[in-house]
């Protein structure tokens, strides 16, 4: 279901500037990318991402986008944050083709 080990189009330093940010408002949150990103054929599109986390609420969305974008630089991101009940039962993130889509970063 959560693919470990495969390329992205996000280079090394996105993944760990991305990684850092989220890591600095909750050390335990999972951090999946999905969407266009995760697709080697496509080309452009935004980021992505969902934070898995009972930490982390919509009032830290903004602290993480401004941190990720101040490493990264401007960027389309599309950041969803869910505790693991709402991920289970969330109706777009159980489709099939985004269920198979999330990269674990």
């Amino acid at each position: 279901m959560f693919h470990m080990n495969f390329k992205v189009r996000l280079t090394d330093f996105e993944i760990h500037s991305i990684k850092s940010i989220v890591e600095q408002h909750d050390p335990e949150a999972r951090i999946y990318l999905y969407g266009s990103r995760t697709n080697l054929l496509l080309k452009g599109g935004d980021i992505d991402l969902l934070l898995v986390s009972e930490r982390l609420k919509f009032n830290h969305k903004i602290d993480i986008l401004l941190g990720i974008k101040n490493l990264i630089g401007e960027q389309r991101i599309d950041l969803s944050i869910k505790s693991h009940e709402e991920f289970k039962h969330d109706s777009f993130f159980n489709q099939d083709h985004i269920i198979n889509s999330l990269f674990q970063l």
